[in-house]
């Protein structure tokens, strides 16, 4: 949460010239409520069996960029099925960093709602301690000075370009 999926993945996309998926916005949509109403509705393992069959539905997709949110990558075996649908980057940023970037935030976000800095520090440096060796199986990670769409485009070239032998 807060570290530029979503910001990035458009520009990258856009450089690329993919369609842009996220995930969270595409699940609001097929269910016409937004994360936050589907959390309350629903509870957690309900959205996390929406993510489940939506990534499902992206195996039929040709080329995209897309978007998670935070904790699709923990549940299941999604993180597998993540590293078969494509490239997958971890895009690793530092609590505090993340701290800045949320409390600037322009959406507001209903998980984090109501703590005060310390508890929102302390809530951020626990999810990033539970979802470590999760986010460390995606295929590349980056540290926060590789976050470039100059970068992705170059890893993605990379990628593209058949391997003498």
């Amino acid at each position: 949460m807060g570290v530029g999926k979503s910001t990035l993945g458009k520009k990258i996309a856009k450089r690329l010239d993919l369609p842009f998926i996220d995930s969270d916005k595409e699940i609001e949509a097929i269910h016409g409520k937004s994360i936050g109403e589907i959390f309350g509705v629903y509870g957690e393992l309900r959205f996390r069996e929406m993510e489940k069959k939506f990534l499902d539905s992206l195996c039929v997709k040709d080329k995209f960029v897309l978007a998670t949110g935070g904790g699709m990558p923990c549940y299941g075996n999604m993180m597998r099925k993540l590293n078969t649908l494509g490239q997958t980057f971890y895009l690793k940023r530092s609590p505090k960093e993340i701290l800045h970037r949320l409390i600037n935030a322009k959406k507001k976000r209903p998980l984090i709602e109501g703590l005060s800095e310390d508890d929102l520090l302390l809530f951020i440096e626990n999810k990033l301690e539970e979802r470590r060796d999760y986010y460390k199986r995606s295929l590349f990670i980056l540290e926060r000075e590789e976050q470039s769409v100059e970068q992705f485009e170059k890893i993605i070239r990379l990628l593209q370009t058949p391997q003498k032998s």
